[in-house]
């Protein structure tokens, strides 16, 4: 049996079933996003809108492919069997579209990755919303985060037990990447929620490996680009001082050690503002602000309000000179509210702020 009868012989099974708030549409759809977002359980979903002996679907990933040319036969194939969608998942930069089919979907992690007459739709791992709709645990709400917390926004990290999580993530990238890329993973994870320092990386691998500050910013320009990290700029000085964060916040915990409850939750928020698809920067004031939608965000997970609020009070001019008319505090457990000089300062739970975006 050739690779392309074996695939259409054995369609994707019907899993556990996800419920995702992107639900894609067209003839032709690109599906973009990092490791575990979810993209194989998108694209199977849509191929379930066609009869079983009318679409094809090929992972690209599959180890057990060893005809590095088995797709040129795959119009010939379209063809003798009346495939009316095809489904590819697994796709590198290097692809070509040779073939023609009514409808196409393809998963790729690249955001390089560009085919003419596609639509582009990024997918991110569960929000919060969908973390509580899929996890499937009627716990209160404080326990709730704290199992979202333990386990990041990896969707298939939703359905482990606790003591597997870290391996399944470890054994993910070992997958994927070479060991000093891994390696370098784990630098970064030390630098989360920090300013990006490429050299102090530098620093730290060259004591024991031999390598360059180019490998460096082109291992970190290939994460960048598979949606594995993501680097926000400040507000005033966009190309000298940038955040790093995981597109998965489990990733840190994974990678290092160093527990930081305040630093794991922030790359939890900067996770859940992703869905408003909209500019995200930070200054030596605010952890997160989107000028596109007047949004500010300033992380305290154990601060009391009492102190926040005089901080607050003490930053109003910085408020009002960029036009912010409520900032968020995001706060482990507290709640309050008050308002100076025409500014709102909201003190609240992860859980509470994240289901009202």
């Amino acid at each position: 049996m050739n690779i392309l009868e074996y695939f259409y012989e054995n369609p994707p099974k019907n899993g556990k079933f996800i419920d995702r708030k992107l639900k894609p549409s067209g003839s032709k759809i690109l599906l973009k996003g990092g490791l575990n977002s979810g993209k194989t359980t998108i694209l199977t979903e849509y191929l379930r809108n066609f009869k079983d002996r009318e679409f094809l679907y090929i992972n690209l990933d599959d180890a057990r492919i060893n005809e590095p040319n088995f797709l040129l036969n795959l119009n010939d194939f379209i063809k003798t069997k009346g495939i009316k969608a095809l489904g590819i998942d697994g796709v590198k930069n290097d692809f070509k579209l040779q073939f023609k089919c009514e409808n196409i979907i393809i998963s790729t992690c690249s955001n390089s990755l560009e085919l003419e007459g596609f639509s582009d739709f990024f997918i991110n791992g569960f929000d919060y919303e969908e973390f509580i709709a899929n996890y499937g645990k009627n716990y209160e709400a404080r326990t709730l985060f704290s199992h979202f917390l333990a386990r990041g926004n990896s969707v298939k990290t939703a359905f482990l037990q606790d003591f597997e999580i870290t391996e399944f993530l470890q054994t993910k990238l070992r997958s994927v990447f070479k060991p000093l890329q891994v390696t370098m993973l784990s630098k970064l994870a030390s630098q989360i929620h920090q300013s990006f320092n490429a050299y102090k990386i530098y620093k730290e691998l060259k004591t024991h490996t031999k390598i360059s500050k180019d490998k460096i910013y082109e291992a970190t320009h290939e994460f960048e680009d598979i949606n594995l990290i993501c680097f926000v700029p400040h507000l005033y000085k966009k190309s000298s001082f940038k955040r790093v964060y995981f597109y998965d916040f489990g990733l840190k915990n994974a990678l290092s050690y160093e527990k930081d409850p305040k630093i794991t939750v922030a790359n939890m928020v900067f996770c859940e503002l992703l869905k408003l698809q909209s500019e995200i920067y930070f200054d030596d004031k605010i952890d997160f602000y989107l000028p596109q939608k007047n949004i500010a965000i300033k992380i305290e997970p154990f601060l009391p309000p009492e102190l926040i609020f005089l901080k607050f009070k003490k930053q109003i001019d910085h408020f009002k000179n960029l036009g912010i008319k409520k900032i968020y505090v995001i706060s482990n457990a507290n709640e309050a509210d008050s308002a100076f000089e025409g500014v709102r300062c909201v003190i609240v739970p992860f859980w509470k702020w994240a289901v009202t975006l």
